[in-house]
């Protein structure tokens, strides 16, 4: 079936044109004034992974009244880097409503103990067996957020960039709770992290893709494999195909961060009228007062909006979520 391109009416400051069958949209580039001021409840956290690793990163909670919760989102950092890479975008997410977690991924920043597990080096030496335990540090920040009051579990996004994206990528293939992924220039096999399996695990939730025109081969071939893709591509920079690579496209790309929280704002959706739960290693979901909820391990309690969205994601009912959900 023959590819269909439509013509989008946008301001002529950002020309793009969308593939319907993937989303294929290019924007060109500038660079832009400064965001956002921090938010000024930004405060560091940590928190310990199941493999006893502590992470470290930076939290901006949401201004929302006591009776209002948030879409919590996770950010994730480059190869070498650490959160302060996001610190462009997290002012923007915060006054768009998010609760927003940059961390420091296993042996960066100051994600660097227990010093006897040499986790720096293991960085150096691009340990593949290391990248492919990160999704466990994004299960950890998922259990701190899961903690915090103001955070609305049934509304759950990520954003990666570069391996970061991996990453997103390899725990949302594990847990069918996440709503959207964004990723910052994908690749298919990042540091030992097999993408491709991964994208075909997602399924059809909404995945954006941004990537310079240099660097769009492996964004355009996840999106093959993942219906809900969208790519969005932009010019590169003469003499350096990586100058807008990952998070450096932060402050280059136009409205680059109205992109994303629009993408996420449409994905995570409004708050849920009729939630349900499940374990994240299992396929079956419960009605929310089920006691059927309570035998579930903290660790594996997910939260969905609805029994539309779980049966959409691969989950069955159980007999209480079928007796709910009959007329």
């Amino acid at each position: 079936m023959s590819k269909v391109v439509r013509r989008l009416a946008i301001p002529a400051t950002l020309a793009l044109t969308v593939l319907a069958t993937g989303g294929i949209v290019r924007a060109e580039t500038t660079t832009r004034p400064a965001g956002p001021a921090s938010p000024p409840q930004v405060r560091p956290v940590k928190f310990v992974t199941d493999d006893q690793i502590e992470i470290h990163g930076t939290y901006a909670p949401p201004e929302t009244k006591e009776s209002t919760k948030a879409p919590i989102v996770i950010l994730l950092h480059m190869y070498n880097k650490d959160r302060a890479d996001f610190d462009p975008l997290l002012p923007a997410l915060h006054e768009a409503g998010f609760a927003v977690l940059a961390i420091d991924m296993r042996g960066h920043g100051q994600s660097v103990g227990p010093a006897e597990m040499n986790l720096p080096k293991r960085v150096a030496d691009r340990d593949p067996k290391l990248f492919r335990e990160m999704y466990r540090d994004v299960q950890a920040a998922y259990l701190w957020l899961a903690g915090q009051p103001e955070a609305d579990l049934n509304r759950f996004a990520l954003v990666g960039a570069s391996v970061g994206c991996s990453v997103a990528l390899n725990y949302a293939g594990r847990d069918r709770s996440v709503d959207a992924v964004v990723c910052l220039t994908p690749g298919t096999k990042y540091l030992g992290i097999d993408s491709m399996r991964d994208a075909r695990k997602y399924g059809r939730r909404p995945l954006l893709m941004l990537a310079s025109e240099p660097e769009r081969s492996a964004a355009e071939t996840l999106a093959a494999m993942v219906p809900g893709a969208t790519v969005q591509l932009f010019p590169g920079q003469a003499g350096d195909e990586m100058a807008l690579h990952g998070t450096r496209m932060l402050g280059q790309v136009p409205r680059i961060d109205k992109i994303i929280i629009d993408f996420l704002a449409k994905s995570v959706g409004p708050p849920a009228t009729q939630p349900v739960m499940a374990s994240v290693t299992s396929d079956i979901y419960h009605a929310s007062d089920s006691p059927s909820v309570k035998r579930i391990k903290k660790a594996n309690l997910r939260q969905f909006s609805s029994p539309a969205e779980a049966e959409y994601r691969g989950l069955r009912p159980s007999k209480s979520a079928s007796r709910k959900t009959t007329p």
